[in-house]
């Protein structure tokens, strides 16, 4: 028979809730792959954009810095140096260079030179020692013996720009001065930006200097440090610069299409449980319809018969007994005859209610036929038991009925059965209690009979 887990609509809603939350839960595992699915996808191309990035950064940067070792290598083999040989040397290497902004030369860390000297007056004479920020790049320049890029830092003749400072020393080992290089940081950076229309990347750069962990920002946001971002570290001289890029849409990046998808999956979730919860609610109705009587509500023949099974199998093992009543009405024909079978269906309701009333909660009782009802009563009632019960029953039954301004009377015939006195089966327990039943119907009419007589 049908489970009674499903036959309840709170149980099918807690099924359905059930089922949502679980397809709801797979969706989300779901969403999590995608997700990420999609960040090593997104890392990829960041990675592969930034990747170009770095390459045309150093491309730009190196171009321009590889002068300062002619230049620091000319100053070497050239001790003393002619102010106008000097300009002419400064001026071509300074059409070679890109983003270029001037180029020093600083015998003794003090600027003796510089091209062009048009707005950089000032720079002439200033000596490194003077000035602390600059001083800490040129002492570690000399103290390396190699080339330091430092800034962007404010320049004295105005303005910020990257400076690269190559120590220069001469064949016999002595210390020469300092070969500098200024470099426009908006040029140099604009350059490699150059042609990235619309751009798929956001990126910055920070710089970590050798003798100092802290670092600062080159170029770009910090900002953008705080989002998902992949790094790459460029290697200049004196330090290292990273490179940290994220897609340029962070937004979009995070979410869109995620938010579709859950949206999607939350959607089919639903509609899958709001299926679930109609098909059952559907077979229920269905189920509910086969076993039970449409008019009362009862159970009908087919449950009755099922409920009866079970009991016998439950009263063999427990080895208790229980009792079946056969409920026959008494003057409901001529009811049904002279008002209408409207009035006879209110009837049926009316007693259907009042039995169901008077018995206890797991107590069945069935309409089994037009105007007859079966009860099952579960428990060791025994037959005085069973037959008080079916007095009750009777004067139940018997109080009038009120319709359309009419006091409708019916009475009750009814046939006791108990197990296993009365009988260790189905048929047997029914036919015993429908022949009691027939006969107090007989003798009731029989005395009806001849009263009038």
């Amino acid at each position: 028979m049908y489970s009674d887990l499903l036959a309840r609509p709170r149980h099918v809603a807690a099924l359905a809730s059930a089922i949502f939350l679980l397809l709801a839960a797979l969706g989300e595992y779901v969403i999590r792959l995608e997700s990420e699915r999609l960040r090593v996808i997104s890392q990829s191309q960041v990675l592969a954009e930034a990747s170009a990035v770095r390459a045309r950064l150093e491309g730009e940067l190196y171009s321009t810095l590889y002068l300062a070792n002619g230049l620091s290598g000319y100053v070497s083999a050239h001790k003393s140096l002619e102010p106008q040989s000097v300009k002419v040397l400064l001026s071509t290497l300074y059409g070679y260079g890109r983003h270029l902004r001037n180029i020093v030369l600083a015998p003794n860390n003090e600027v003796r030179f510089i091209y062009p000297l048009k707005g950089n007056e000032k720079v002439i004479g200033f000596r490194y020692a003077d000035n602390p920020v600059q001083w800490q790049a040129v002492k570690r320049a000399m103290e390396t013996r190699s080339t330091v890029l430092s800034g962007p830092v404010d320049l004295v003749q105005g303005g910020r720009g990257l400076i690269s400072r190559t120590p220069v020393y001469l064949q016999n080992g002595d210390y020469w001065g300092m070969v500098a290089l200024v470099i426009d940081s908006d040029s140099l950076f604009n350059t490699v930006n150059k042609d990235r229309q619309p751009a798929k990347i956001a990126w910055t750069l920070r710089s970590k200097e050798a003798s100092n962990e802290k670092s600062h920002t080159i170029f770009g946001n910090a900002w953008l440090l705080n989002q998902y971002h992949v790094e790459l570290p460029i290697v200049v001289p004196g330090g290292t610069w990273e490179l940290a890029a994220t897609p340029a849409d962070i937004r979009q990046s995070k979410g869109k299409r995620l938010i579709i998808l859950r949206a999607i999956t939350l959607s089919l979730s639903a509609l899958i449980a709001a299926l679930v919860f109609m098909v059952l609610i559907e077979r229920n109705r269905v189920h509910h319809l086969a076993l039970h009587d449409a008019l009362t509500e009862l159970p009908n023949r087919r449950l009755c018969d099922d409920r009866l099974e079970r009991a016998i199998f439950h009263a063999r093992r427990s080895r208790e007994g229980f009792s079946l009543l056969y409920i026959d009405l008494d003057d409901f024909k001529p009811i049904n005859d002279r008002l209408g079978h409207r009035a006879g269906d209110y009837v049926l309701v009316e007693i259907a209610t009042r039995i169901r009333n008077a018995i206890r909660r797991n107590d069945t009782v069935a309409r089994v036929g037009g105007d007859e009802f079966m009860l099952i009563l579960p428990g060791a009632r025994g037959r005085h038991g069973a037959l008080t019960v079916a007095e009750k029953l009777a004067d139940v039954i018997s109080q009038p009925i009120a319709y359309k301004g009419q006091r409708l009377c019916v009475g009750a015939s009814i046939g006791v059965a108990t197990f296993p006195e009365n009988g260790v089966t189905a048929d047997a327990l029914i036919s015993h209690a429908d022949s009691l039943m027939y006969g107090f119907k007989q003798s009731r009419r029989y005395s009806l009979e001849t009263e009038e007589t």
